[in-house]
């Protein structure tokens, strides 16, 4: 009970100091609180009998600190225009006139809007900006004020994405640009919630969740856009073990989770064994999440969907940057080498020394706790023993862009990414000495190729074709003997997917495609095959969407059929997404779907070799690894008032399937064979209030999520990944150049299995075996962390820019549980104990960068 008290009072401390600080911040600029300029302006022309003239629109919601009252007239327009994004010139002695800046703050933004196919300008395109938007004339003409710069504009016709461009690319000069628009059928997804719990995240009607890389602002902890972290903001997702690759969503497994880049499938997406997410953010354009109610086209997956695309249009000029951060250095560019072909690069690589370098310590010491790397005693009785390690990472990736004709476009997409660990043990003694040598390579190499063709404005064509493959290689040799062990995961997959779709009208749009999925899947140790196994899927789907009552009902049901071939097994998979809106401020989601996947992922708790790295690859047979089956369903609501947002949901989720010797258990199950299931049921809530410069939201989850083995003694108890509850809460606040974010992350531990207490080893067919508890009968100490990010933007001249940005990463040096499991251990004596191991959390992590931009 005091240790139960002890805790509480901690958390609650904690929670008063986060709250104290969220309040803090926006005091900063209190001494002197900014004010409205509308209601600064009128006694500005009072005291020195002065008139302005400007357009209320342009700076009705600009905020400014009174300038001192001893400032003469000239110097008070001085501190004005240093403060605000705005001009002021005078005309003859009394009259002012305000208007924007093209270089900064608010743009005036026009263009005329021609459609390629017909070569005529197009009218009634909607130009979306933040705040503002506007519709073309009959002359495909637009002007729009109020938009800021760098900010990302939309052009959307006819319920159509076609383009996106940045601001300044806009700006109201002599001669308004020229805009192309090819008008394809990209049927825009409806947006219920806009800067949804931050700024760039859009909460779609169907449920699923957009991040736009573009306008995102920073969250604590990051001090990059690492979309896979990102994505952990959401509720209901999580990673149990605190890294950005391994995901959990509802409940799930991380290999239960479709990981797309640019519709080709990932299976390996981190640097650092996890902790770093290995999709360069530069050139990442948005992020598509699913947790239910998945589009049909989108299959092998039990738990969700992360769809990552990178830019696919072509830039007007060349632009890119380069950055460095405590653990890595990169760059990027998008290069258009004519009006119809552009391609774009990026790349990045570690920064190998840890020598004083607070973040690659701490990367190094959670990655490699209870692992060879770090227990190894240095001095022994019969000798000296010492170490040494490198390890480093990269990846590169590029796009080329072709608009082969009006009709035509075609995208060629390429990944690389590798992780490498060397590490070297010398053991020296009086008599004799030896060396091991170790070394642990991880790569992925993707690649391919789309073509699409919009034959009109109602009908469109997409062809894919890709290539993915994965390696993971351990090996440790003996340098005296020659002697080397060596154990290899070797995945190959193509794919072919085409896809049609055609807009019967406005407000109805059907799509159908086929895919055909070849996967090998080798396993290896010292050469010799211990498996190799091939998974051909032929699949097929059909989607409508409806939109009609004036888009106050918006229905998509579809299906798809999937057979694998070699297992002679079909499955169908219905989908169903409805959004109702019943008031203007209210709105319900209804979401449905069944899902099914054979490739998963298997955890060697017992590897041999360093074990950093224990998760391989591999396919269901439908003998001691079945399919896996899904079924969920998911009730939603959204009301928005005034500067107040509440979301909220209700699921119900359930997979068949699952096999004990897939789930990584350090338990009585580690050697156990059976087949069972799990089901999650939960609650997801955020709530968020946006103000101009203050955005603060909190969200919470609770689920409860438990497995069920009929074959075993005990056929039900918890899920390896539950977390019962969640709470998140987050503050960002912009001032000036400055963006601020701070937030603390509190749940409940994870689940583990204790040992019998003064009877903690049994025989068991004349073995010693740990006498375990009830499997996931206890829980992890609950895991807080609070994180602070900082970031500010400059521009150095027309071409460049700058930012930096600064993320302190577990604030409070908390050290957070995230493991505890159990293992014999024999002394020199022969005497058998049991060990106690934990694995813990970073400690406190601070991060900084900086990135040249042009």
């Amino acid at each position: 009970m005091s240790s139960y008290l002890r805790t509480t009072n901690f958390i609650l401390s904690r929670l008063v100091i986060l709250f104290l600080l969220l309040l803090f911040i926006p005091a900063l600029a209190q001494d002197n609180a900014p004010i409205l300029l509308t209601k600064l302006l009128p006694a500005i022309e009072k005291k020195f009998d002065v008139r302005f003239s400007y357009t209320p629109s342009g700076i009705k919601d600009l905020l400014v600190e009174a300038p001192n009252e001893q400032l003469t007239f000239e110097e008070t327009l001085n501190y004005l225009k240093t403060n605000t994004p705005l001009e002021f010139k005078v005309i003859g002695e009394r009259y002012i006139a305000i208007y924007t800046s093209n270089n900064s703050g608010a743009l005036t933004i026009c263009g005329t809007v021609i459609d390629t196919q017909t070569g005529r300008p197009l009218q009634g395109v909607t130009i979306l900006g933040e705040a503002a938007s506007v519709s073309t004339s009959e002359a495909g003409t637009f002007q729009l004020s109020g938009i800021s710069y760098g900010e990302i504009i939309r052009f959307n016709y006819l319920g159509f994405d076609i383009k996106k461009v940045q601001s300044d690319y806009l700006t109201n000069k002599e001669n308004c640009p020229l805009i192309f628009v090819a008008v394809g059928i990209n049927f825009l997804d409806t947006v219920i919630v806009d800067n949804y719990i931050a700024k760039g995240i859009r909460k779609n009607a169907d449920e699923s969740v957009t991040i736009s890389k573009q306008n995102f602002d920073i969250l604590p902890s990051l001090v990059e856009t690492d979309v896979l972290q990102i994505a952990q903001i959401l509720p209901g997702v999580e990673s149990t073990d605190e890294t950005a690759a391994n995901i959990n969503i509802r409940g799930g497994k991380n290999d239960e989770v479709l990981l797309l880049w640019n519709d080709i499938r990932l299976y390996q997406s981190s640097h650092f064994f996890g902790l770093i997410s290995a999709l360069n953010p530069n050139l990442t354009d948005e992020v598509i999440i699913y947790k239910n109610g998945t589009h049909p086209k989108y299959g092998e997956s039990t738990s969700g969907v992360i769809s990552i695309t990178s830019e696919e249009t072509i830039p007007e000029q060349v632009t890119g940057g380069l950055g460095i951060n405590l653990i890595s250095a990169n760059l990027y560019a998008q290069i258009p080498a004519s009006e119809k072909f552009a391609f774009n690069l990026s790349g990045r690589t570690s920064i190998n020394s840890g020598i004083g370098n607070p973040v690659y310590n701490q990367f190094y010491s959670r990655i490699f706790q209870n692992t060879i790397i770090t227990n190894l005693d240095n001095d022994t009785e019969l000798g000296l023993r010492s170490s040494n390690e490198n390890f480093n990472f990269f990846d590169v990736s590029a796009k080329a862009i072709w608009d082969l004709s009006e009709k035509d476009k075609i995208t060629f997409s390429y990944l690389t990414i590798s992780n490498k660990l060397d590490f070297t043990e010398l053991f020296v003694a009086l008599d004799n000495s030896s060396s091991n040598q170790s070394l642990l390579k991880q790569s992925s190499n993707v690649n391919g190729v789309k073509w699409q063709r919009n034959w009109n404005s109602k009908l469109t064509t997409k062809i894919n074709w890709h290539a993915s493959n994965y390696s993971l290689v351990e090996s440790t040799t003996d340098v005296n003997t020659e002697q080397t062990l060596a154990q290899e995961n070797d995945l190959g997959e193509t794919e072919i997917k085409s896809e049609v779709s055609y807009l019967f009208t406005k407000g109805f749009l059907a799509a159908a495609g086929f895919s055909y999925t070849d996967t090998n899947v080798a396993n290896a140790i010292d050469s010799i095959a211990t498996s190799d196994n091939v998974l051909v899927r032929n699949a097929y789907f059909l989607n409508a969407q409806w939109k009609f009552n004036n888009e106050r009902t918006i229905l998509s049901a579809g299906s798809r059929l999937t057979s694998y071939s070699e297992l002679n097994e079909t499955y169908i998979e219905p989908r169903l997404s409805i959004f109702q809106k019943i008031t203007p401020k209210l709105h319900l989601t209804l979401t449905g779907e069944q899902k099914n996947q054979g490739v998963l992922q298997f955890t060697d708790v017992e590897n041999p070799f360093l074990g950093v790295e224990n998760k391989r690859w591999i396919l269901a047979n439908n003998v001691n690894l079945p399919i896996l089956e899904s079924q969920q369903i998911a009730l939603g609501l959204s009301y928005k008032k005034s500067e107040w947002v509440l979301n909220g949901a209700v699921y119900y989720k359930k997979v068949d399937g699952i096999s004990t010797t897939t789930q990584g258990f350090r338990n009585q199950l580690i050697d156990a064979t059976a087949i069972g299931n799990y089901d999650a049921t939960g609650l997801e809530v955020s709530i968020q209030k946006k103000t101009k410069a203050l955005s603060t939201w909190l969200s919470y989850s609770w689920a409860e999520s438990n497995y069920t083995f009929e074959s075993l003694d005990l056929p039900s108890f918890r899920n390896n990944f539950a977390v019962q509850h969640s709470l998140n809460l987050n503050a960002t606040y912009h001032y000036r150049s400055f963006l601020f974010s701070l937030g603390s992350l509190f749940k409940t531990g994870n689940p583990y299995t204790t040992v019998v207490a003064d009877n903690e080893i049994s025989m068991v067919n004349g073995e010693p075996t740990i006498n375990f508890n009830t499997p996931n009968g206890a829980t992890l100490d609950p895991y807080f962390r609070t994180d602070f990010s900082a970031a500010y933007s400059f521009k150095l001249d027309e071409t460049f820019s700058g930012k930096i940005n600064l993320a302190l990463l577990n604030l409070f040096d908390r050290k957070n549980a995230l493991e505890t499991y159990y293992q014999l251990q024999q002394d020199g004596d022969g005497e058998l104990s049991v060990n106690k191991i934990e694995q813990f959390s970073l400690g406190f992590t601070p991060n900084v960068s900086f990135q040249l931009l042009f």
